[in-house]
């Protein structure tokens, strides 16, 4: 994630909030082995969640090598791949659904509903190591 590294490390300016003292609640996420702390309006509010997540972020704010790293996640299409991951960004950006969902509208659920918290991924990956020790003693006896 070389071209996006910066935008995690780097500190959010912060402006005033209503509280008087000029902080925002921060939220610690882990997103792969990265933890990062993200406002948390930014994941509660959809409404904030989407003004930054946009086609115009996409366009205005990100630069060309950003772009194209980010492009290396969406899926490749054997002829025409350009145009076909153009028409992919705007319909993820425009809300459209992909078999069970649009996946921005998805990942704005997740992070709402705190799955991306490091103490939830840390059980999750607890429990996913539980099952699969069970799964393997199960297999021995059988």
């Amino acid at each position: 994630m070389d071209s996006l590294d910066h935008m995690l490390t780097d500190p959010l300016e912060l402006g005033p909030t209503g509280e008087g003292n000029g902080t925002q609640i921060m939220e610690d996420c882990m997103l792969g082995s990265i933890r990062i702390s993200l406002p948390e309006d930014l994941l509660e509010d959809p409404e904030i969640f989407f003004e930054v997540v946009s086609l115009s972020t996409w366009q205005d704010v990100l630069v060309d090598s950003q772009r194209e790293h980010l492009k290396k996640f969406l899926p490749r299409f054997p002829e025409n791949n350009p145009d076909f991951q153009n028409n992919l960004i705007l319909s993820l950006f425009n809300g459209e659904n992909f078999r069970f969902g649009n996946p921005l509208h998805i990942a704005q659920k997740l992070f709402r509903d705190g799955h991306f918290n490091p103490e939830v991924v840390k059980y999750r990956q607890l429990c996913f190591k539980s099952q699969y020790k069970r799964y393997l003693s199960s297999q021995q006896q059988y």
